[in-house]
């Protein structure tokens, strides 16, 4: 009697619902699933490919998307190819000529895009110091057309590019056919050093700058950079070569007969390329270019100078050492 009540009883429970309280969560049934688990994702940048394209193949596809029309394809371009060079290829003969880069590369100096410019600068940064003089005269006729832009940042990202080429290889890019002369000529025209027929003088106005104080200054610090590569003498390397004269005692000048360190040594002669012009000339010795620079710009930079240091601020203080370079020079001959 006592066990058919008490099944009754529990049988009756499973149909009672049970009176909740505030705040206090029902209780799970016997049957429930657990939900508390978290699902994991393992993230991959890029698949892998057993037949991924090589470091070679990449370079070069890059190379060809620098003639893309879209500014972000050139830009994103040419940072690869700088990283590359930096990295990949730092020590390491590269996929193609540097020749054929170049002819690549350079011409993105001019581009429209302040984006692109400025990754075209650090790949040819990125260059091989040792190389990149060799191809001055492959590079200077973009120089000049940057420097002579109609657009002002144009002309001052060339400017940054020039300043980095006189340090890297200064002797190379003075000494090309038509650096010497066609790059003064630019530097001339941009700060409005001219033969004055008036009584005028040079003025901040008649520049190429419109009045820009920050561009005047920087065009005048990489002048000044520029002349002092083609035009001081380097007293270091004179006294190195005395040294090496000396020791090689008797033979004078032994030098002179070994066998030469640079491609193609005899190029100022011009033998057998086409007739080059006054401007075109390649001027290698320093006395050559030091008297090409009286006898043609001495003059009106030393006038237009005069007159900018009384400018005062930056600008008349990188006149003032320009002024104070070319006097140096073209006074002691």
């Amino acid at each position: 009697m006592g066990s058919s009540a008490k099944k009754k009883k529990e049988k009756k429970k499973d149909f009672q619902k049970p009176k909740l309280r505030v705040g206090k969560a029902a209780p799970k049934a016997a049957n429930t699933t657990s939900t508390s688990f978290t699902a994991k994702k393992l993230l991959v940048n890029q698949q892998i490919n057993a037949n991924a394209p090589s470091l070679r193949d990449q370079f070069l596809h890059h190379v060809s998307l620098l003639s893309s029309r879209t500014d972000s394809q050139r830009k994103e371009s040419l940072a690869y190819l700088a990283s590359s060079l930096q990295s990949d290829y730092r020590g390491k003969p590269l996929p193609l000529s540097l020749k054929a880069l170049l002819d690549k590369v350079l011409p993105l100096l001019l581009d429209s895009s302040s984006g692109v410019r400025s990754e075209t600068t650090k790949t040819l940064q990125a260059l091989p110091k040792q190389d990149i003089g060799d191809y001055a005269e492959q590079t200077l006729p973009y120089i000049r057309a940057g420097m002579t832009h109609l657009s002002q940042e144009i002309r001052r990202n060339t400017l940054d590019v020039l300043s980095y080429l006189t340090e890297t290889c200064a002797k190379e890019l003075v000494s090309a056919p038509g650096g010497w002369t066609k790059t003064i000529h630019c530097f001339a025209t941009n700060l409005g050093f001219k033969d004055f027929a008036d009584n005028e003088g040079w003025s901040m106005h008649k520049t190429g700058f419109r009045e820009d104080v920050r561009s005047v200054t920087r065009t005048l610090q990489v002048a000044e950079q520029f002349l002092a590569a083609g035009l001081v003498k380097d007293f270091a390397h004179d006294k190195e070569n005395r040294y090496s004269e000396a020791s090689a005692f008797p033979l004078w000048d032994f030098a002179h007969h070994k066998l030469p360190v640079k491609s193609n040594p005899y190029g100022y002669l011009n033998l057998f390329g086409r007739p080059m012009d006054d401007e075109s000339r390649q001027l290698e010795d320093r006395d050559e270019r030091v008297l090409e620079f009286q006898d043609h710009y001495y003059a009106r930079f030393a006038k237009s100078l005069s007159k900018a240091k009384h400018e005062g601020g930056d600008v008349g203080r990188s006149a003032g050492q320009l002024l104070k370079v070319i006097d140096s020079a073209c006074k002691a001959e």
